[in-house]
């Protein structure tokens, strides 16, 4: 198993030495800036996506893995928790409960159908955040909205 770390951040000489002296600097990757093309080659590949962030506007990197069919472990937190359905595109734990997001990350290491069953799910939850439903969805507010106010009057 490798952990695949993407991005260019402030904190990457922190994890670098983590990883050292926790000994499994050899599992873990740390892959800098990566293209939006292998980002999704990457999220493919992946089994999960594991994203324990304490708050997020919005969670598009989870979307993101869900589009590519991969489950996302995150932090039960505002913004996450809109981008991840728990126990059925993925997994929320309880923010900072490292063993819980331990336990989520081997669970499903070590059960390649349940992988399979959350990544298929992410992916029709995926396909339904579309800006055309998103459109329909407003639409449909706007005209109950509507024809409950020709019922008051």
């Amino acid at each position: 198993m490798t952990l695949d770390i993407c991005g260019q951040g402030d904190d990457r000489p922190r994890l670098e030495r983590l990883a050292a002296e926790h000994r499994v600097a050899d599992a873990v990757r740390f892959l800098g800036y990566v293209s939006e093309e292998e980002k999704q080659t990457l999220l493919r590949r992946a089994w999960a996506v594991v994203f324990p962030s304490p708050k997020e506007g919005w969670g598009i990197t989870n979307v993101e893995a869900a589009a590519c069919g991969t489950p996302a472990l995150a932090s039960d937190s505002p913004g996450l928790r809109e981008s991840v359905q728990d126990g059925v595109t993925g997994y929320l734990v309880p923010h900072g409960d490292v063993q819980a997001l331990a336990d989520r990350m081997l669970a499903l290491a070590a059960d390649p159908a349940l992988v399979d069953r959350l990544g298929r799910a992410a992916r029709m939850f995926a396909e339904g955040l579309s800006w055309d439903s998103a459109a329909r969805a407003t639409l449909s507010h706007i005209e109950q909205t509507v024809a409950e106010r020709e019922r008051k009057r």
